[in-house]
């Protein structure tokens, strides 16, 4: 009896590009073996073409007969976008008087391969005060193979813009700089049980999937939209019972919804797989910037209200200041209310700190709210996650609504 000792392949996965692997055969001069490979579709590898193909033919079997120690040969996986999984069939010929020493059956051996399908990652700004915005610029995206032979660097450039309604036109307060953790990746998992009892306040859940859920991630609800009382993170995880534990004890109910988020470079990774460095992102280095705002007087001032040509973008409340030719500021002197009559046309005033001569005409610009914050910066991809994902920034943190101050 002759016999094949080894079949070595490289059976790690692939990504979504043509790739080729080289395969050793190990055996003794004389064995003979049979060599297929096919696809999830059971089309069948062609070894003289070295295409795969749904007709099986002559060629779609390699048959080998060792004429030393090793067989070395290789097989070209195509490109697949969409991904696919490929089993490498070896039969010891039935009629060679050739086993199979390194299999459990002795006649056949079998592995599979997978190519992972291209994976999509969608970076968008996010706002709670969708009606102090117009129209969000569109996403950034980038696609590729989980398997990613060099970093994507991207280049962010957007422009979000305060909605032009008397109602929320009072402008954008840029409060600091978007910082690392203002980037979140966001996933719900049902609770399967409470293990304390069903709301009773506990600190450890039981959960049916784990998937996308890592320490470190932050519960920001437990119930639907019920929040936790104070800030709640996943400190610890059971994968064999899949049990989740926090920081903090919260009234957690059988069946009800959970919403977790993961912050930050680090967090993210652990959560989805997906290396994203946002290392240039931080307090020190300007990734948002201010439009300049200006009016200009509609009539001669003589105390605290100066009516402009419109006051879109500009807040009330004490938390803008003011300057130009003739504008006093000779003590704290922002801007205390904004009476928006029309904020794109000839109307509206704003209400000042200290008394002013303003003549009509006069141009003011104004500082500590705008119509438009400009958000400028990169990012690199090290690694994409095996499926979808959106990534998205809080602008909220960094970013607050002006009010009219009334």
């Amino acid at each position: 009896m002759k016999n094949i000792s080894n079949f070595n392949i490289d059976r790690s996965n692939l990504a979504a590009v043509s790739a080729t692997r080289q395969f050793t055969i190990t055996g003794e001069i004389g064995a003979s073996c049979i060599l297929q490979v096919f696809n999830s579709s059971q089309q069948f590898y062609d070894f003289k073409s070295r295409s795969f193909s749904a007709t099986h033919t002559s060629t779609s079997s390699l048959k080998i007969k060792m004429s030393g120690s090793n067989y070395n040969n290789s097989i070209i996986f195509p490109a697949n976008g969409s991904g696919d999984v490929y089993t490498v069939l070896l039969i010891a010929s039935p009629d060679k008087d050739t086993e199979l020493s390194f299999s459990r059956s002795k006649r056949s051996y079998s592995t599979t391969i997978t190519q992972l399908v291209n994976s999509t990652l969608t970076f968008a700004p996010v706002t709670a005060n969708s009606s102090s915005y117009k129209t969000f610029p569109s996403s950034v995206t980038s696609t590729a193979s989980p398997i990613l032979t060099s970093s994507i660097a991207k280049q962010l450039d957007w422009d979000v813009v305060n909605t032009d309604s008397d109602a929320n036109g009072f402008g954008l307060r840029l409060i600091r700089q978007p910082i690392n953790t203002d980037w979140y990746f966001q996933t719900t998992e049902v609770i399967s049980s409470n293990p304390a009892g069903d709301a009773v306040s506990n600190n450890t859940v039981i959960v049916a999937d784990l998937t996308d859920i890592a320490t470190g991630m932050e519960l920001v609800y437990h119930k639907g939209t019920t929040a936790p009382s104070a800030t709640t993170v996943i400190t610890a995880i059971n994968k064999s019972t899949k049990a989740i534990t926090f920081s903090t004890s919260t009234a957690f109910e059988d069946g009800e919804t959970m919403t977790l988020i993961a912050k930050g470079s680090s967090v993210i990774k652990k959560a989805i797989g997906a290396d994203i460095d946002f290392s240039n992102w931080n307090a020190d280095i300007t990734s948002a910037t201010s439009a300049e705002l200006t009016k200009v007087v509609r009539a001669t001032a003589a105390d605290q209200n100066i009516a402009l040509v419109g006051t879109y973008g500009i807040s009330g409340g004490g938390f803008v200041t003011m300057s130009g030719v003739g504008i006093k500021n000779t003590d704290v002197n922002s801007i205390q209310v904004v009476t928006a009559d029309d904020h794109l046309g000839s109307n509206g005033s704003i209400l000042t700190q200290i008394d002013q001569e303003i003549k009509i005409g006069t141009k003011i610009y104004f500082r500590g709210s705008t119509q438009t914050v400009s958000i400028v910066n990169s990012f690199t991809i090290n690694s994409h996650p095996t499926s979808n994902k959106t990534i998205k920034l809080n602008l909220d943190n960094f970013i607050t609504p002006g009010v009219s101050g009334a």
